[in-house]
């Protein structure tokens, strides 16, 4: 990337190796992994020359943590109770196992992550569109929403209310944000619009490089 989006990271590993990557991500049912994800990781373990490994939430065992220093980055959209609960429990565990652990913020955190995903949106030709997101718990997670909902200039709607929106604005297109299938990419695969934000060009790649400059 032509800026550097991790200014204030440091590598304590070796300068002549780049640290591990442990990816949080939610899978589907049984630990099922989508293409796309499995696919991410042969890339970005390709561009970094370091081991690159999924914590499978819906997984019934992790797989061990190969390398003693590792970044743990949950690629997770929300600030539901897996960013919140879920993956400091994960760093817990892998530090009492000894491992040198430094978790980042959850993806829907990072500005160049959204700014990516501005550029995705801003190419759709949608007359009505409306973003529908993972049902959360109100709370903070309603500040989160307000915010985006103003950064990216769209209104956003839970998938439980989307039916009815539909009832007040029946030619409203549904945009599903997130990152990989899931039933709520299926229920909406005949309107149309936005592919999971990883079987998307733009954004694909946007997560890539980001993934690739960590130290």
């Amino acid at each position: 990337m032509a800026i550097n989006p991790w200014p204030l990271l440091r590598n304590k590993s070796s300068a002549r190796s780049s640290r591990a990557l442990r990816l949080v991500v939610h899978g589907r049912s049984g630990g099922e992994v989508p293409v796309c994800l499995t696919t991410l990781v042969a890339e970005l373990q390709q561009r970094r020359s370091s081991p690159v490994q999924l914590e499978v939430l819906t997984a019934e065992a992790p797989e061990p943590c190969p390398t003693a220093s590792t970044w743990l980055i949950p690629l997770l959209l929300w600030p539901g109770a897996h960013a919140r609960i879920d993956a400091p429990a994960i760093r817990q565990r892998l530090r009492a196992e000894g491992k040198e652990v430094t978790m980042l913020p959850f993806l829907g955190a990072w500005h160049h992550w959204w700014d990516a995903v501005a550029a995705a949106l801003a190419g759709l030709d949608s007359k009505r569109p409306v973003l529908v997101h993972h049902p959360l718990r109100s709370g903070v997670a309603d500040r989160f929403l307000a915010g985006l909902s103003e950064r990216l200039g769209l209104p956003l709607l839970p998938f439980d209310r989307l039916e009815d929106h539909r009832k007040t604005d029946p030619e409203a297109q549904p945009l599903p944000l997130t990152l990989a299938p899931n039933r709520m990419t299926e229920a909406l695969r005949e309107a149309g619009g936005l592919p999971p934000l990883l079987e998307h060009s733009l954004t694909r790649q946007a997560l890539i490089e980001l993934l690739a400059a960590l130290p």
